[in-house]
């Protein structure tokens, strides 16, 4: 091997100290960066892992706001269906109690009339009576008995009743 130009003794050192360079080498570098990338690796894993959990809660939490809102909005529906229905009823009342009172009043101004209307005719008797008794008296020049003038006054208020 010297013929070769080959030092057996130094090629054994070299070979030594390969190996010892690659079992250092080994245990304090290659065995720390695979460590390292194993460890990156789970914290890229976790990463993505996390991520589509937040994913997963964000869609969630979508679906739980929309399903709030289209509650709040039939809620909202319902409570203005309510309220108008309420504000018809109420009208209602309202136009009825109006009716009701316009009603009671159309018929007391009946009725006063109706008595006012009885009294101006009784007045009216008893004046077209006295002034035919004075013109029967005028007429006659005597005074008449009680009996004759009631009887006369009757008479009188008959024919104008009928003419009425």
């Amino acid at each position: 091997m010297e013929k070769l130009g080959i030092n057996p003794g130094l090629l054994v050192s070299q070979i030594f100290n390969y190996t010892l360079l690659l079992v250092v080498l080994y245990f304090l570098l290659y065995k720390p960066v695979l460590r390292m990338f194993e460890e990156r690796k789970a914290r890229i894993r976790k990463g993505l892992e996390d991520a589509e959990e937040a994913a997963r809660r964000r869609a969630e939490a979508e679906q739980e706001y929309e399903r709030i809102v289209d509650e709040a909005r039939r809620e909202g529906q319902r409570i203005i269906a309510q309220a108008a229905e309420t504000s018809q009823r109420v009208a209602a009342e309202i136009r009825a109690k109006a009716e009701a009172e316009a009603e009671e009043i159309r018929q007391r101004a009946r009725e006063e009339a109706e008595r006012m209307r009885e009294q101006m005719a009784q007045e009216l008797r008893r004046e077209v009576g006295d002034l035919s008794v004075a013109i029967a008296r005028r007429l006659i020049g005597t005074t008449l008995d009680e009996e004759t003038q009631r009887k006369l006054i009757e008479k009188f208020l008959a024919e104008t009743e009928a003419l009425s």
